[in-house]
């Protein structure tokens, strides 16, 4: 058995969390959600200014909060004043997340590395030493997954992979994504490919590395179908009632 069916991943992963109306992306209530389904959440984890692990995607405020800055530049007293969406979900603390999954579901923990690399790795990785759950993380930069790999060899690590890089960091999504970076310097438990960027070469590549393929995010009926054909999982959203999310890999 690998590291991959070891966490106990089935064929999807909630992407986010299961959210939905008045339900926002990354919040507890989204968490609750999956747990609640029987699916695994996928999550996004970076730093505050004063240190402490929260689970939010975007770099800065705006989307989900309508405050134009970057979440870094904020304590964690601070960010409690916020709400997503205009909801009543604050933007949680790992920790929190944690407490309120308790190891029903597996987790697959992005490392978002808008801090200097090696500096949430070690954090993430303590807290988790006393979750007594399964989980994964994952990075779109193998320096980060590289820490894993030599001080926690036995988490099941990934590398994200896309092609479709964002305005302020494409050459570096770009050069990650060739299977000469990702094998030499962090040699994945599996890759997580966005399905704009997947190519059957990018299958055989995973393949010839023993790491197994998830792809990301399938948003509709059609697309949750067609990436489950290929992929060992899938993180999506806007799941169909008639999915079943319990679906083994």
């Amino acid at each position: 058995m690998n590291k991959v069916d070891k966490v106990g991943f089935g064929k999807y992963i909630a992407h986010r969390g299961l959210h939905g109306r008045n339900v926002p992306e990354n919040s507890l209530g989204a968490f609750r959600a999956a747990v609640k389904a029987g699916i695994a959440a996928e999550l996004d984890v970076q730093l505050t200014k004063d240190g402490r692990l929260m689970v939010f995607h975007d770099k800065d405020l705006m989307r989900m909060c309508g405050v134009d800055a970057l979440l870094r530049d904020f304590t964690y007293a601070q960010l409690k004043a916020f709400r997503l969406k205009d909801s009543d979900w604050e933007i949680p603390l790992l920790l929190q997340v944690l407490k309120e999954v308790d190891g029903k579901i597996p987790l697959l923990i992005e490392l978002k590395n808008y801090s200097p690399v090696w500096t949430i790795e070690k954090r993430v990785f303590t807290l988790l030493e006393d979750y007594d759950g399964s989980y994964a993380v994952e990075s779109f930069n193998p320096v980060s997954m590289l820490w894993f790999r030599l001080y926690a060899p036995n988490v099941c690590r990934g590398q994200l992979i896309s092609t479709w890089g964002k305005k302020d960091d494409p050459l570096l999504r770009r050069i990650c994504a060739f299977p000469i970076v990702w094998r030499t310097i962090c040699k994945p438990d599996f890759i997580a490919c966005d399905l704009r960027s997947v190519t059957l070469k990018a299958a055989f590549e995973a393949a010839n590395a023993n790491a197994d393929l998830f792809t990301w995010t399938a948003n509709n009926k059609e697309l949750l179908e067609s990436a489950a054909q290929f992929s060992r999982c899938v993180i999506g959203e806007n799941f169909p009632a008639d999915t079943d999310l319990k679906e083994k890999a």
